[in-house]
């Protein structure tokens, strides 16, 4: 528990940055990114979302992870693991549109084929009974697991573990995989929804929001390099989304479409 001097401490740590990054990305030039404007009086917001979630802000007492950008930087290929299979049309769907919002290739390699032990850019998908996921992890209630690895924030290798009966946390855990390792867990009353809200989150969305999208296509802007520390990492954020950002409006769907085009 952090005491209130150092709560208000971070809180104006935090507001410093958005306003240091507002200030040098009024000159930047402008992007094409994104096509229609978000609302000002939700930057700050969407702001402390990207934070928390790719920045590992406030990630609690264990976090081990630098507070540094963390992304896949090369085409990836994903493997599904024997009983897994039974997943590929929910893991196609996720890497499609992981496709087209990170402009990197996501593919789902054919049946049966195998990664070799830490073949790089790589994920391994595997689905487990829920007592031998239980067994395996050591716990009575985490349903799925993410694991990634990598050098100086380039992600590398990626394990993703789902309990049977629970797959509806795929998504989830593949947003984990791109590199946002935080959940999101708002303490008010939030227009932020995520798949990284946990299960029982009023905050939780069954498929990416569009917050979530835009937040994985900031984090993937060629702007924002696997490792970046996290100041330079928030001003490119904001220099982004002021430029042109996805409206926060636009339904998932919608977003995908406009995206393809």
């Amino acid at each position: 528990m952090h005491g209130p001097a150092v709560v208000d401490r971070i809180r104006r740590s935090f507001l410093a940055l958005i306003f240091a990054a507002a200030a040098l990305a009024a000159a930047a030039p402008a992007s094409h990114a994104f096509e229609q404007p978000l609302s000002g009086r939700l930057t700050p917001e969407f702001m402390h979302f990207f934070d928390t979630l790719a920045l590992t802000a406030d990630y609690g007492p264990f976090n081990n992870r630098p507070p540094w950008a963390r992304k896949w930087a090369a085409p990836v290929r994903v493997f599904l693991d024997g009983p897994a299979e039974k997943l590929r049309g929910q893991v196609e769907d996720v890497l499609q549109r992981f496709s087209v919002w990170t402009g990197l290739p996501f593919t789902l390699m054919p049946p049966g084929a195998t990664a070799a032990p830490g073949s790089p850019d790589t994920i391994r998908v595997k689905l487990f009974p829920r007592p031998a996921f239980k067994r395996l992890y050591r716990t009575r209630d985490v349903v799925c697991q993410t694991e990634t690895r990598g050098i100086g924030g380039t992600l590398q290798v990626g394990y993703i573990a789902v309990s049977e009966g629970y797959t509806d946390c795929l998504r989830h855990e593949f947003m984990h995989a791109l590199g946002f390792d935080s959940h999101w867990c708002p303490n008010h009353p939030t227009e932020i929804h995520s798949v990284l809200a946990l299960r029982d989150s009023a905050a939780r969305s069954d498929d990416y929001s569009p917050w979530d999208i835009l937040a994985i296509r900031v984090l993937y802007d060629w702007r924002i390099r696997a490792g970046m520390n996290r100041q330079k990492s928030l001003t490119i954020a904001y220099e982004v989304i002021q430029q042109h950002p996805q409206s926060a409006s636009l339904p998932a769907g919608t977003a995908v479409t406009a995206a393809s085009r």
